[in-house]
């Protein structure tokens, strides 16, 4: 399992917040998980709990001090929030002016983005916070400002680390001895089965092109790799 759990890839992510006067009504709700898809991003979770103390003095450590954390203290501990665990829904977009695919911006980025400033009065038109907020407290969301602000955050609500199985690419090629010879008898298997691992070898070897056939063929590469030959024969 723990091998099995190290081929998954970690998916970028923010974390956010949908504040109490905002969370109370469903209708609010609804526009702003409409806002959210339209702007191509993807719930992997969520959950709606009251914030304790120790919570919203972990987020907002930097303004501890500051003559208004009573005011968001007290705010935020009113009724319940909806906490947000945000990916992008898909990596590449189309962008029309350059007519092609385009990498999009990390959640991070585009959720401040979407957010608009702290300040609803100050917030560009179009922004969630210029739209739903009511002052710089009650300003309806909030939303990690870096990676490592992330992680702390999503650990603060006990929130699941979003993963993904690997990509798998295939290729239409030959297999070399030296492939074949390193699958068999990989270096890093004092005794490996080398009559199993050639069964695997004839069944997917010559379809996938993962962690290399000379080093790496667990469990869920077999299982993905099967499904995915399958789907292969199919449009054949």
């Amino acid at each position: 399992n723990l091998n099995m759990k190290s081929k998954l890839i970690q998916i970028p992510y923010t974390v956010g917040i949908i504040k109490p006067h905002l969370a109370l009504r469903e209708d609010k709700v609804d526009q702003i998980y409409k806002q959210i898809d339209e702007n191509n991003f993807e719930v992997f979770h969520s959950k709606r709990k009251i914030l304790t103390k120790e919570e919203i003095l972990n987020l907002f450590y930097s303004y501890r001090n500051a003559p208004f954390f009573p005011d968001i203290e007290e705010h935020l501990m009113t009724a319940e929030s909806i906490i947000l665990l945000l990916i992008n829904k898909d990596d590449e977009i189309f962008d029309e002016e350059k007519d092609e695919m385009v990498k999009q911006e990390s959640p991070i980025v585009r959720w401040k983005k979407l957010l608009g400033n702290k300040d609803p009065a100050e917030a560009a038109e179009g922004t969630l916070r210029k739209d739903l907020g009511v002052d710089i407290i009650k300003n309806g969301f909030y939303g990690s400002d870096d990676p490592k602000a992330a992680n702390k955050e999503r650990d603060i609500f006990l929130l699941p680390i979003p993963e993904r199985p690997p990509v798998f690419e295939y290729i239409r090629t030959k297999m070399t001895m030296e492939c074949i010879l390193g699958f068999l008898f990989p270096p890093n298997l004092e005794h490996a089965n080398s009559t199993g691992r050639l069964d695997l070898l004839a069944l997917y070897g010559p379809v996938v092109n993962y962690h290399s056939v000379d080093s790496c063929f667990c469990k869920i590469c077999v299982k993905i790799s099967k499904s995915k030959l399958e789907e292969v024969i199919r449009e054949k």
